[in-house]
């Protein structure tokens, strides 16, 4: 999980750290604004020790001047760059996923490799990027940056939840035009994933590149790393890379559910002379594009999204827990002012650093910080700002009434009035007399207004009929009860087509079309929803009628996990027959339970992940056949030159 921060950085609020390198720090957050609630991003930044390292400052900028202008599915979106308490930061598009390394590791534990369509998907996605940043021109001269990225590696690419694939951390990525970045001998990148020209210090163009996306695919369909040697030895993985040609063996040697043509897009990636790689990210992005198109040609960005989402499920509902909670509790310190109010002409002018001070305060609550604060708006104000409540004059704080600066959060606004106290004022003595006569007085009229008014409230209610609730009207019920129900509304997601959807309590139909239905309270309830395509939800719950204070609606999110599939491919001798294949696991997924009828070859059908049972039936030959198999995950299961042999009459028969 990820280090709670909650703290502002300029017109930020950093959530959390999501990860740390030798130099750089990567966090989550958030404009430091109510309106921007929901909306998040990422902020990397140099970490303080390194800010004045010209040399790597002046990489960080780099990487700003370059990618910043990108504008591509495939490459994550930088928003803007700047400079804070003297870090240089950027803040970027935030990408719901893992980025490849995580899921190799996740795919080692599980002991298990990526389905091979998902890998060459993956990586015709991570070309069509590179392919991008190679030839991207300046937008004012037109002239080519012939830009090398120089650190392709399972680090930098990343795998969104959804199935889209994105290129990171241009950091190093060198355009022709910074000649003292690109001068020979420098060797930048992630050892493992060096081409053989940076090894040898030579100057670099795309091909490098495609030489390290080549080592990426090899080692997603093995599930092993390529350039490895015992003990780290590095100048053993220098010469491993060197001698390449003879050194890497064909995915196939250790999955034989490589193709002979697969093995070839990674053998020419992988070439030792650039000139025999593909030449451009387009080039070998092509190349895999054909090899899906031919031999997976159900495949899709779908299909890697139930993949991922399956693989790391209990750690996405994990974080999105974890960024709830920190996104609540940013909105908390952003109302109580982390930032300064903005001062009108009507407000009076602070002190010099008495902005600053407050602002300290609140964002050194941190981890600290209670919800109880909140809730006890004296001990906010005392622990916040003890000098202005001091400084509230006598006479204003006694009309219970403040009016805050212009500018301030409504939240803000609803703290102060609340907490104002009238600042005590001394009497001379010789007027306390007269004054506690005045009081006396003004007691005995404010009682009888009170006494006239409470006669005109109560007195009408006493002269109704005895149905009618003789409750004063400040006593608020609530509303659900004794009327035995409550508004039950639900949210689904993804929410899709309500018409294929079936959704029952207690087995009577939910109108999904309205989105609210009356539900008993203090019962047991059974919710079901059923939709083609997605594993049927089931929850039982009750609704108390504490959890409907207040009100009758009671809110109730959905979320409905795709169906998961394999592949089935059948085929007899002779070749034609009748195949039904039937579903074993009723009740237990979303998809439509009728049996499928076929004729054979059966090739490659799709099936949702459960148990069958097919039967094969030839009516020429009189011969019927049935077993059972089981579909997995991504299963390619296979059953070919099944014999159907006629059935013999024993002699005597007709």
């Amino acid at each position: 999980m990820s280090d709670s921060v909650l703290k502002k950085f300029g017109k930020y609020f950093l959530l959390d750290r999501v990860g740390e390198g030798g130099m750089a720090e990567i966090f989550r957050a958030r404009l430091a604004t109510p309106e921007a609630n929901g909306r998040f991003i990422v902020i990397k930044r140099i970490q303080g020790a390194f800010s004045n390292n010209q040399e790597f400052v002046q990489m960080f900028r780099a990487e700003v001047q370059v990618t910043m202008r990108f504008s591509h599915p495939n490459i994550v979106q930088l928003y803007e760059s700047g400079e804070e308490n003297a870090q240089h930061y950027i803040a970027m598009e935030l990408v719901e996923g893992r980025n490849l390394r995580q899921v190799l590791s996740k795919i080692s534990q599980k002991q298990q490799r990526i389905p091979v369509p998902a890998s060459c998907f993956i990586v015709e996605q991570a070309a069509a990027g590179l392919n991008y940043a190679h030839h991207f021109k300046d937008r004012i001269t037109g002239e080519p940056l012939n830009l090398v990225h120089r650190d392709v590696s399972p680090q930098n690419i990343l795998v969104s939840y959804d199935g889209n694939i994105k290129v990171i951390d241009f950091g190093i990525a060198k355009a022709a035009t910074n000649g003292e970045a690109t001068r020979a001998g420098v060797i930048k990148g992630k050892l493992s994933y060096l081409s053989p020209e940076q090894v040898m210090g030579d100057v670099l163009d795309g091909r490098s590149d495609l030489f390290a996306l080549g080592i990426v695919l090899w080692e997603l369909l093995t599930g092993k790393r390529l350039f490895v040697a015992e003990g780290d030895n590095e100048f053993q993985v220098l010469k491993m890379i060197e001698s390449c040609n003879s050194y890497v063996k064909p995915p196939s040697t250790y999955n034989p559910e490589v193709s002979k043509e697969l093995d070839a897009i990674v053998m020419q990636a992988l070439s030792r002379d650039p000139k025999k790689r593909f030449q451009s990210g387009e080039e070998m992005g092509r190349a895999l594009r054909k090899l899906l198109a031919v031999q997976y040609s159900d495949f899709g960005p779908s299909d890697l999204s139930i993949f991922v989402k399956k693989l790391f499920h209990d750690l996405i509902v994990e974080d999105r827990k974890q960024l709830q909670q920190l996104n609540s509790r940013a909105d908390e310190l952003i109302a109580l002012g982390v930032s300064a109010p903005v001062r009108g002409p009507e407000a009076p002018r602070a002190p010099q650093g008495e902005g600053a001070k407050e602002q300290t305060r609140v964002t050194n609550l941190g981890d600290k910080f209670e919800k109880s604060q909140i809730t006890n708006a004296d001990k906010v104000e005392l622990a916040v700002q003890p000098e202005r409540q001091m400084k509230v004059p006598a006479a204003r704080s006694q009309t219970g009434v403040h009016t805050p600066p212009a500018g301030m959060p409504s939240s803000a606004k609803r703290t102060n009035t609340a907490i104002r106290r009238p600042v005590p004022v001394e009497v001379p003595k010789e007027s306390a007399g007269l004054l506690g006569i005045f009081r006396l007085l003004g007691g005995v009229a404010m009682l009888a207004v009170a006494g006239y008014f409470a006669y005109q409230q109560i007195g009408p209610v006493e002269r109704q009929p005895a149905s009618v609730s003789n409750e004063l009207p400040h006593v608020v019920k609530n509303p659900a009860q004794g009327q035995g129900g409550a508004h039950l509304k639900l949210r689904l997601f993804p929410d899709g087509d309500f018409s294929k959807t079936r959704v029952t309590v207690n087995a009577a139909p939910f109108d999904l079309n309205k989105g609210v239905n009356n539900v008993p309270l203090d019962d047991l309830l059974e919710l079901v929803v059923d939709r083609p395509g997605f594993v049927t939800y089931r929850k039982e719950f009750t609704i108390k009628s504490s959890d409907i204070e207040g009100g009758k609606d009671f809110s109730l999110e959905v979320k409905l996990e795709p169906m998961i599939y394999g592949t089935f491919t059948l085929s007899t001798q002779p070749e034609t027959a009748d195949v039904t294949i039937i579903n074993l696991d009723q009740g237990t997924s979303g998809n439509t339970q009728k049996p499928v009828t076929l004729k054979t070859p059966v090739y490659q059908e799709k099936l949702p992940v459960g148990h069958y049972k097919v039967v094969i039936k030839n009516e020429a030959l009189n011969v019927e056949k049935v077993f059972q198999i089981e579909i997995k995950e991504g299963d390619r299961l296979v059953k070919n030159s099944i014999p159907l042999e006629p059935v013999r009459t024993p002699a005597g028969q007709h």
